[in-house]
């Protein structure tokens, strides 16, 4: 018995050893014109679209996941059907928000004299929420530590490119950084917290045009800017925890404490050499100090897929042939073993999915 107890006692001191987590973001493309329609959609039988991206889903199977374009509603009714219905409650944990797409500002925005159009919005669309967020996670979420910033000001970004020629004093007063938002949903894994950083940029086109020199008043590129600057805030929120300037919706103040670990996930709407985008607007946090950008998702699709044209072709991961979708672990405490991007040669269900592929990266927690 005595050497029973002390083999138990030994096992109980025997390391632990941290197991491999899959984590994923996907632009799923789940945005409907009219408020509601993703609920009836989400109810009836046979909906390709749909069915297309719960399969990709399922070839990956990730243990965390943010779906980008996941049109919010107030109860979480699209949530619970996508979960339950097609998912079959593979992911008990999940985290959603209001965000600023389609929510009126009450000023003319884009100066065509009248208030009502979606580029009129905090953020672009016909209705509130659409082109939300939606976490899902097999871990548990802290909810009551979440943090978000959907009303967070652009003008309160130190050193911002807001173009206060393009914008009256007035509008400048209520713009608000995030097209979507920005959300830090801590996710509870084996006793270490993991902050996942999830956003969705604003695309940095539709506007007047490609700004090569920001201190030029034309083109304005007000959706470059605005890119840019939204990137901005994780590579400041993640290096920053004393930041006064840092408040969050529910009025906390500063940055992610020092030594956290993060993962930073979204489709991020800049290519670091291809596309639009402000100059290095993805490589504030590509060339980040304190994030592992070194284990870079890659498919054979793209390969085959994107014209020889645009440069490191492997990582693209739209079908408009640029790198918009990331998963980027912090340093501290995390090892990146390895990634993908999901985008098979021959799957027909790719393109029927989504504009955009899934990106994956395994890790693990480290001490």
């Amino acid at each position: 018995m005595k050497q029973i107890l002390f083999f138990l006692a030994l096992l109980s001191l025997a390391p632990v050893h941290a197991k491999d987590i899959r984590v994923a973001t996907f632009n799923v493309s789940f945005f409907r014109k009219t408020s509601g329609q993703l609920i009836a959609d989400l109810a009836l039988p046979n909906q390709p679209q749909i069915e297309a991206v719960t399969s990709l889903i399922n070839d990956i199977n990730p243990d965390v996941i943010l779906l980008n374009e996941f049109d919010f509603d107030e109860k979480n009714l699209a949530v619970q059907a996508f979960g339950k219905k097609y998912l079959h409650d593979a992911y008990p944990y999940h985290f959603t928000a209001p965000v600023n797409t389609g929510v009126p500002s009450g000023m003319d925005m884009n100066h065509d004299g009248d208030i009502a159009d979606p580029e009129d919005c905090f953020g672009f669309g016909t209705h509130p929420g659409q082109y939300g967020m939606v976490l899902l996670s097999k871990f548990p979420i802290d909810s009551s530590s979440v943090r978000t910033f959907q009303k967070f000001l652009w003008h309160d970004l130190p050193n911002n490119f807001l173009p206060t020629f393009h914008y009256s004093e007035e509008q400048q007063k209520i713009l608000r950084l995030s097209s979507k938002s920005h959300w830090d949903v801590p996710v509870l894994i084996d006793g270490q917290t993991l902050h996942i950083l999830c956003s969705h940029p604003t695309p940095p086109a539709f506007d007047d045009g490609q700004a090569i020199n920001l201190t030029e008043k034309s083109p304005v590129d007000w959706n470059g800017r605005r890119n840019h600057d939204e990137i901005r805030l994780w590579a400041e929120y993640i290096q920053q925890p004393e930041a006064t300037w840092l408040v969050d919706d529910k009025g906390k103040v500063g940055g992610l404490p020092a030594k956290s670990r993060f993962v930073i996930l979204g489709d991020l709407n800049a290519d670091p050499i291809d596309g639009n985008s402000v100059k290095d607007a993805a490589k504030q946090l590509l060339d980040h100090p304190l994030i592992n950008a070194s284990v870079v998702p890659k498919s054979e699709g793209a390969l085959a897929k994107v014209p020889a044209s645009f440069s490191q072709r492997e990582t693209k991961t739209s079908h408009f042939n640029l790198r918009c979708d990331y998963v980027l672990p912090s340093r501290f405490g995390i090892e990146a073993i390895s990634a993908g991007v999901h985008w098979p040669k021959n799957n027909p269900l790719i393109d029927l999915a989504s504009d955009h592929r899934m990106i994956w990266v395994t890790i693990k927690i480290t001490p």
